[in-house]
């Protein structure tokens, strides 16, 4: 069940998802930053370090200068963080909730009367409305994520395919949780973040090791 806010005479949360400080950029960045430290930092001792089955498919990538292709994926992901602080920023400003990614007014003569059109959020509409929107941060995120696993696969398969399943079942307990309420989305999400930052950790490090061969 998710808990009711308080809103305004036109519908708008009186209070919005982010916190005054610190800006959004330094929110994402330091959270980004740290994550990608810690378990990048994972990745590297757990899996990459002394694998000589990767080396070997490390000097196939670099006699072809497929490392550019590595590289083009990260580039890419650098371009989705940086339009996502800009929703975030936007959202802030707005202060609309997760799980509305949208705000309708209506239109007419009357319709400045109405206030803003939000989503349902009490009920079995509610829940339907949350169980759609997991459906979508799965979307939204999936060729980003398929991109790294063929990419990162191609090196450590049997790595990758664990990593790809805990993303795959992170997922689905978010979507769970994010169907109950939209604070219960986040445990899963944590976890298929880790599982992705990982994987991106090994497209990042064949990059730059194949790059210097």
């Amino acid at each position: 069940m998710t808990n009711k806010m308080e809103t305004d005479s036109q519908g708008i949360p009186v209070k919005g998802p982010y916190p005054a400080n610190p800006p959004v950029a330094v929110l994402y960045t330091v959270f980004n930053s740290v994550l990608c430290t810690i378990f990048g930092t994972l990745t590297y001792f757990t899996i990459v370090k002394g694998n000589e089955a990767a080396n070997a498919k490390h000097e196939i990538i670099a006699k072809y200068d497929l490392e550019y292709l590595y590289f083009t994926a990260i580039i890419l992901k650098l371009g989705q963080f940086v339009m996502g602080i800009i929703c975030g920023q936007a959202r802030k400003q707005s202060k609309v909730h997760p799980p509305d990614q949208h705000v309708y007014k209506v239109k007419g003569a009357e319709g400045s009367k109405l206030g803003y059109v939000l989503m349902e959020y009490e009920g079995d509409h509610g829940k339907f409305n949350r169980a759609q929107r997991a459906v979508q941060n799965y979307n939204e995120t999936f060729p980003q994520t398929a991109l790294y696993i063929v990419l990162g696969g191609f090196v450590y398969p049997k790595e990758v395919m664990v990593l790809a399943a805990i993303y795959s079942l992170s997922r689905v307990m978010s979507a769970i949780g994010y169907t109950n309420s939209t604070e219960g989305r986040m445990g899963g999400f944590i976890f298929s973040n880790v599982s992705v930052v990982m994987i991106e950790a090994l497209v990042a490090i064949t990059a730059y090791r194949t790059l210097k061969m």
